[in-house]
Order: C-alpha cells, then sequence, then structure tokens
C-alpha cells in the first residue's frame, strides 16, 4: 500500500499542543480530510472548539481557501434563525431579511467569511450559504430561482437548482469541523429530496420526515463513509456529498422506522 503525504500530518495533527492551532496545522488537516486543490468546500464551523487559533476566523478561512486554491471554491452556511435575538418564524425572517446586512447566526466564522469581500452570498432569508472563489458567482446564483422541493422553508431552500444541488453535482467535500452531525444541513436537503420522491406536485398534505441527525451520522460512520481527525481540540469529520446523499436515502428507503412524519405546513406556520 502506498502510504499517503498526509499520514504523518496527521499524526503530528494528534500530538502536536492543545493550546494554539497555527495555519499550518489547519493546513494540515484540510489535507488530512481529503481536501485538494481545485476542490469544492464546504463547512460547519465552531471556532471556540478549536480552544485557540493564531489569528482567529481569519486563519482558518483563509486556510480553507489555500488548500482549494484558486481553482477551488470554499463555501459556508450563513443561515438566519433569529431576527432581533429571537428565534424567528419564516415570515419574520423572510421580512427581516436583507442580502448584505442580514447576520449568519451559524457561527463566528461564517460571520466573518460573508463579510469578505469576495465572498458572495445567496439570496435566501433562511438558508443562504456564502461562497468564495472559482465557482462561487455561479453557485451563489442559483438559490434565487430554485423550486420544485418543498421544505419547511420553502421551495427555494433546498430546491432544484439550488447550491445545494450545486454541491451535490460537484461531490463537495463536506466538513463538520467542531461540531456534530445534528449540525449536518445536508440532511435537511435529503429529507426535501424525500418529500420530492412521494408526490412533490400536490403541495397539499405533504408530510416531511424527521429524523435523528445524530443517529443518521452514527450509521454513516459506520458505513466507513467519515474521515475523522483532531485540530487542536477540534475534532474534524470530513465525507464526500454525493455518496452520502444516496446513502441516506438509501437508509430512509430500507428503514422508515427511523422517520417520524409531520405535516409540511404552509410557510409561516
Amino acid at each position: 500500500m502506498v502510504k499517503s503525504p498526509y499520514d504523518n500530518k496527521a499524526e503530528r495533527l494528534r500530538t502536536t499542543s492543545q493550546d494554539i492551532v497555527k495555519t499550518e496545522d489547519l493546513l494540515c488537516g484540510f489535507g488530512a480530510v481529503g481536501v485538494r486543490e481545485g476542490d469544492v468546500l464546504f463547512f460547519h464551523s465552531s471556532l471556540k472548539s478549536f480552544g485557540w487559533v493564531d489569528n482567529g476566523a481569519e486563519s482558518v478561512i483563509q486556510s480553507a481557501l489555500t488548500t482549494v486554491g484558486p481553482a477551488g471554491t470554499v463555501v459556508v452556511p450563513t443561515f438566519v434563525q433569529n431576527v432581533t435575538g429571537k428565534e424567528a418564524s419564516y415570515r419574520t425572517r423572510e421580512h427581516a431579511w436583507e442580502l448584505g446586512t442580514s447576520p449568519s447566526d451559524v457561527g463566528y466564522i461564517t460571520e466573518v467569511f460573508r463579510q469578505r469581500p469576495d465572498a458572495i452570498r445567496s439570496d435566501h432569508c433562511c438558508d443562504s450559504v456564502a461562497a468564495i472563489g472559482a465557482e462561487a458567482e455561479l453557485a451563489m446564483s442559483g438559490h434565487r430561482h430554485a423550486k420544485g422541493r418543498p421544505s419547511p422553508w420553502n421551495e427555494q431552500s433546498f430546491g432544484r437548482g439550488s447550491p445545494w444541488d450545486w454541491l451535490v453535482d460537484q461531490n463537495a467535500a463536506y466538513l463538520l469541523m467542531g461540531v456534530g452531525f445534528e449540525r449536518c444541513s445536508l440532511f435537511h436537503y435529503c429529507q426535501a429530496l424525500w418529500v420530492e420522491s412521494q408526490d412533490a406536485d400536490k403541495p397539499e398534505g405533504l408530510m416531511w420526515p424527521t429524523f435523528d441527525f445524530a443517529m443518521m451520522g452514527e450509521h454513516l460512520k459506520s458505513a466507513g463513509v467519515v474521515q475523522q481527525i483532531s485540530v487542536g481540540r477540534s475534532i474534524w469529520q470530513c465525507f464526500r456529498v454525493a455518496p452520502i446523499v444516496d446513502l441516506v436515502q438509501q437508509i430512509l428507503e430500507v428503514e422508515p422506522s427511523l422517520i417520524q412524519l409531520q405535516p409540511l405546513r404552509p410557510y409561516g406556520e
């Protein structure tokens, strides 16, 4: 077996100081989970999970961009779940939405990311994402015109033509950076696919399939499709998007007991 050039780096990540995470540690981490030049990388993140990062959120972002290089693209969620500090309904978020100013409330790194001058944000009041890189403009433009997949956050959120379709088409690397599978928004995309497969042309009476995201993550790890390392104190879990989407659909099909169906109510209720 040919030894990966990242094997020694991954070992060093486990033995390095847990007190300060440096740029070289981050670069080694991205390499160790299989992110390469030219890749599309999507990540959820917790800056606090590291303990301390030299130069903070900007170091994480720049290390990701350096890893994928000028031909690659980095994407992060910039979701809006709260308005004026309180959890808000879909309609409240829709009325308050401003593409350029509505803050991301899914991690400090994502808020720093979206404010960078080179970042392009998709236009969705609840489930926007932002991207930097070669395909950023193309990937983010789809959200405004996406359609066809009902969800609690409207048909555009995870709809056909949305950035989520693009991530699957690109077989993006999907990284949980210091957060668990309960934060894995790709599972919402899988839920929307499930609804579409039932009867997407009849919005009345549609059901939304809820399932335990953490438990689904354990299924995926048991299948051997998730890579896990530690960078400082932060646990990273990484996988490729396209096979995971297929695997989740298969799991839900063969184990329907994992799903609890709830009425898909009109947006805003």
